[in-house]
């Protein structure tokens, strides 16, 4: 029969084998998995993100992506239950855009429900003295919730609405007014489309 020392044991050679494993560990995340694993807006149960925001022609990036490896290596963040996530920001548009993206490369770590932006060195040792002890003092934002598909729309016809404005301004030259006419044809085929359906038929008159 086990004796109570030898459970103990067993039990921490079993965590430390978990954490072992763990540790080197970046997930791959996107558009599609991004709020599953990360579980940003809901419970947050598989821990908490640091999140590398980045893209691949991006020298900048390429510099961090040593850095960001180091940090996957830390024992003591595994232990803390630090998962470390990269974004491809090119690849998920939707991912960056909830998270306010505006540049790359771009730190974010999200814990306790909250959202931290890092805008220190691009060194690990500095980047996990902020993940530490720098969020202790902080207030974080609120994590965005994942957006709709009425935000998507709102932003589709916001992307529209500026191109036809520079168009309307000559800053996109003759394509800008192919624009312009292409967007009017389609509007006046549109609305003759809704007319045949929605508007109320015509009573033919009897000779």
């Amino acid at each position: 029969m086990m004796s109570f020392k030898h459970f103990i044991i067993c039990t921490l050679s079993v965590l430390a084998l978990i954490i072992s494993s763990c540790a080197g560990e970046i997930v791959t995340l996107d558009d599609a998995n991004f709020e599953h694993q990360t579980q940003a807006s809901t419970g947050m149960t598989t821990g908490s993100w640091l999140l590398f925001f980045k893209a691949n022609r991006c020298p900048h990036c390429k510099k961090v992506e040593p850095e960001f490896f180091k940090l996957s290596q830390d024992e003591e963040l595994a232990e803390q239950g630090v998962v470390l996530g990269h974004v491809n920001v090119m690849e998920s548009p939707r991912c960056a855009g909830r998270m306010g993206i505006r540049g790359f490369p771009t730190l974010i770590y999200l814990h306790q429900h909250k959202l931290f932006r890092y805008n220190g060195k691009r060194d690990a040792e500095s980047i996990k003295e902020f993940i530490i002890n720098g969020v202790q003092d902080m207030e974080g934002e609120d994590i965005p919730a994942p957006p709709s598909f009425l935000d998507h729309v709102l932003k589709m016809f916001k992307a529209v609405g500026l191109e036809l404005y520079d168009a309307a301004l000559g800053k996109s030259g003759m394509a800008g007014y192919g624009i312009i006419v292409m967007v009017g044809v389609l509007m006046a085929i549109f609305i003759g489309i809704i007319s045949m359906f929605f508007m109320p038929a015509q009573k033919i008159k009897k000779a």
